[in-house]
């Protein structure tokens, strides 16, 4: 029993320990294969961690990203072509697996007949950050790239690249010097220059380079290498050696503003730039030196104490720019001094300055355009010039004493010239202002505003400035003032206004006045032109009464006010004539306007004034005679020929016609003609053609729409002058005697008495004829003269003859005073 227990006992521990024993092998072996996933885990994070399919043969897989330039690709389960995915970017196009992948190739998603994908992007590095750090490895300064550090600062620096193609190969940093020489690995601290994932960096050291810029590469290690996958920046290495200062322009005319640079410097840091006050211009004030330096650009502050005039300017990269106002600079030699970082306003007395520059100052020039000559008083004028070397100019007049300020603040604009419209010179509230209003000779000037340091200025302080002069005589205005009448009148009935235009230099406005025999008034103002013209059109002349009246045109003088200033402008003396003087006859009206302006006591005002009638229309015929013709009054004119009409009327042109029209007895019109063109003068002329006119007597009747006039026209066969007349009725009385042979018992009409002895004239140029006849010519006219010859035989006219010829002159007398 104790055997059998003891042996139960045995294999009972066997199988026990066999149980442990296989327990046992059973973790180790879970052990042994944990650690061999857990290395393939490592593997494979590791693997994920370097990201980079060129060192490390990866496959691309459906949905990874490849990248325009890789190269010996492993696809892994693509077909050989892909497509472009409708709405993927690249829809139509077509990527070989089995070729490089183009740098152009177009970028989206491409798809394969199994349905797996892949997207090309294009390759980028996005930017290059480069760190100053401490010692301790903090950042000092993220900004650097782009910019300068000093070779002091420049011992712990950082490269940081970020850039999208992580998955395919790792960056590069590349540093070269200014003569391209790569130095990457004389300064590298880091172990390599590869970025194998974004955003890391690697470290470098250039506290031992020399000073100059300084240029960082980074782009992929293999493929991409071209284009966005590229990115360069720099870093300038600086040293305190190196600073200096340049000046835009080595002179200038007094005025401009100058450029100036502080070059060489380190990025951040301040330097202090200054000019000596041994170099400012006498007499400016201790605000004008502080503006000569001027608060732009990198200029952090301007100011000044007794010793210089400063400004602290920062370092933007290696430079630093500000600008120098030198209207408050003497016109000399300036130097400006630049400053070491680490020296401050305080102490630029007691230190050297790092570098300087000279800038020559030159006084500038100053010229006057206009006014120029002549001024009359209360005129506007345009005052205009060039001024080199300011801003602003200022106008200065002068009489025997120290220059008077007229008018300030005039800016001069970017090409030198100035110009000031519509000024009046002696209408301003200054000194100078006063001096202009009076008439006389002068002197004006422009001087610089900067030079303008008071209202008032000694001859010597004018000079000194930035100035010109140029003589000046100011006198009184003229006033004149030509109303249109017609021949003196202005219908009331037709035309009823007036025109009126004149000068009125050196006034804004006047005043005209109307007034009639009864003392009805009109008044209003009238604007005057810059060029000092006034012009009105068809001013009503509305209720004033026929007959006389009175136009008047009045100006203040130069003291603008009217007489002695109870009726101060022009509004309130046109009220006053309009609504003051009524009840008064035309003369009184007159004289008491004549007294409240330029009869007053010491009164400059001045009035111009014309007469003119008002009344009704009218239009006459004051003459006919044939064209050409000498001659005036009512005149017989001949047939088939063209007559001339004139007249006179009072209406105005243009606006009216005159419209003559010949009448026959039956009061038919036989021709028609009109003119609406004359003079002031108011005579206007007409011809008439007589060319389908018969001979005799017609009425020729004037009509202007208002009235008309007429006159008798006689046509005749021929009109000839006095002598050529004589010749022929003496020749027609003969005629008319030899074919008759016997007398007129009606020789003894009274209307041709004066007319005989023309007949006796003619009987004496008869005579003549005998005389030629007695030469032994035979013709039929001494035929004739023998029939009708007395029988004794008197020589010359017989007795019958001479009946006959006084009978021939009394009929013609006869018709010509019909």
């Amino acid at each position: 029993m104790a055997a059998q227990a003891k042996l139960n006992y045995n294999m009972t521990n066997n199988n026990a320990s066999y149980r442990e024993k296989g327990r046992a092998v059973f973790l180790t072996a879970m052990m042994v294969l944990s650690v061999v996933a857990m290395s393939a885990a490592f593997a494979g994070g590791a693997a994920a961690a370097e990201n980079n399919r060129y060192e490390d043969g990866i496959a691309v897989e459906s949905g990874d990203t490849i990248y325009q330039g890789e190269d010996d690709l492993t696809f892994n389960g693509f077909a050989d072509t892909l497509t472009g995915v409708e709405s993927g970017g690249a829809e139509g196009q077509t990527l070989d697996t089995n070729l490089q992948i183009p740098e152009d190739q177009d970028t989206g998603v491409y798809k394969g007949s199994n349905g797996n994908t892949v997207t090309v992007a294009q390759p980028r590095v996005a930017d290059i950050t480069v760190y100053n750090l401490d010692s301790n490895g903090n950042v000092i300064s993220d900004d650097v790239d782009g910019s300068s550090i000093s070779t002091e600062d420049a011992e712990y620096m950082n490269i940081s690249v970020n850039y999208n193609f992580e998955q395919a190969e790792s960056v590069e940093v590349e540093i070269t010097d200014e003569s391209g020489s790569d130095i990457t690995a004389q300064v590298l601290e880091s172990e390599d220059a590869l970025i194998e994932t974004s955003g890391n960096n690697i470290s470098v050291d250039l506290s031992n380079e020399d000073t100059g810029e300084y240029t960082i590469t980074a782009e992929g290690t293999e493929n991409l290498d071209f284009g966005s996958a590229v990115e360069t920046t720099t870093v300038t290495l600086t040293n305190d050696e190196d600073l200096g200062i340049e000046l835009a322009n080595d002179s200038a005319v007094r005025g401009d503003d100058v450029q100036y640079t502080v070059t060489g410097g380190t990025d951040g840091q301040t330097h202090v730039v200054t000019i000596e006050s041994s170099d400012f211009r006498d007499g400016i004030t201790a605000d004008d030196a502080e503006s000569i330096f001027r608060n732009v650009d990198d200029t952090e502050e301007v100011g000044n104490n007794s010793d210089v005039a400063y400004a602290i300017v920062e370092m933007d990269g290696t430079t630093a720019v500000g600008s120098i106002e030198t209207q408050y600079l003497d016109d000399s030699s300036i130097d400006v001094e630049v400053y070491d970082n680490d020296v401050s306003v305080a102490d630029v007395d007691d230190e050297d300055s790092e570098d300087d520059a000279t800038l020559d100052v030159e006084e500038g020039d100053v010229m006057i355009d206009s006014p120029e000559g002549t001024y009359i008083v209360g005129e506007e004028v345009d005052i205009t010039g060039s001024a080199a070397g300011t801003d602003n100019v200022a106008v200065y007049a002068r009489d025997n004493g120290d220059w008077e300020v007229v008018t300030e603040n005039i800016d001069v604009e970017s090409d030198d010239t100035f110009e000031e419209e519509d000024v009046v010179l002696s209408g301003l509230n200054t000194g100078g202002s006063d001096i202009l209003s009076l008439p006389g000779t002068y002197r004006l000037g422009i001087i610089a505003q900067s030079d303008a340091t008071s209202e008032t200025l000694t001859t010597t302080e004018f000079n000194q400035g930035t100035s010109a002069t140029q003589s000046i005589t100011v006198t009184e205005g003229d006033l004149s003032a030509d109303f249109e009448t017609i021949n003196g009148e202005i219908s009331q009935d037709v035309d009823a206004d007036i025109d009126v235009n004149g000068t009125a230099a050196g006034q804004d406005n006047v005043v005209l006045a109307f007034v009639d025999e009864r003392g009805n008034t009109m008044a209003q103002e009238i604007s005057v032109d810059d060029d000092g013209t006034f012009e009105e059109e068809d001013l009503t002349l509305g209720d004033l009464s026929q007959g006389s009246v009175s136009a008047h045109i009045i100006s203040n003088g130069r003291d603008d006010t009217y007489g002695d200033g109870d009726l101060p402008n022009d509004a309130e003396l046109v009220s006053w004539i309009n609504n003051d003087l009524e009840g008064l006859t035309g003369e009184q009206v007159r004289e008491s306007i004549a007294t409240e302006t330029v009869d007053e006591s010491a009164s400059d005002d001045r009035m111009v004034t014309e007469n003119f009638r008002y009344t009704d229309a009218s239009s006459t015929i004051e003459s006919i005679y044939p064209a050409g013709a000498d001659a005036s009054g009512v005149n017989p004119v001949p047939a088939d020929g063209t007559i001339v009409v004139e007249g006179q009327t009072n209406l105005q042109p243009d606006d009216n016609t005159i419209t003559v029209e010949v009448l026959n007895d039956a009061g038919n019109s036989q021709t028609i003609t009109s003119t609406d063109e004359w003079g002031t003068d108011g005579q206007w002329s007409v011809e008439v053609s007589t060319e389908n006119l018969d001979v005799g007597t017609y009425t020729l009747e004037s009509d202007d729409g208002e009235t008309t006039d007429r006159a008798d026209l006689e046509i005749v066969e021929e009109v000839g002058d006095d002598d050529e007349t004589e010749d022929n009725e003496s020749e027609d009385n003969e005629t008319e005697n030899n074919e008759t042979g016997n007398t007129d018992s009606g020789t003894s009409d009274s209307t041709g008495t004066s007319d005989s002895s023309d007949s006796s004239d003619s009987s004496d140029s008869s005579d003549s004829s005998d005389s030629s006849d007695s030469s032994d010519s035979s013709d039929s006219s001494d035929s004739s003269d023998s029939t009708g010859s007395s029988d004794d035989g008197t020589p010359g006219f017989g007795v019958g003859v001479a009946l006959v010829a006084l009978l021939g002159a009394a009929l013609f007398a006869l018709r010509r005073d019909n």
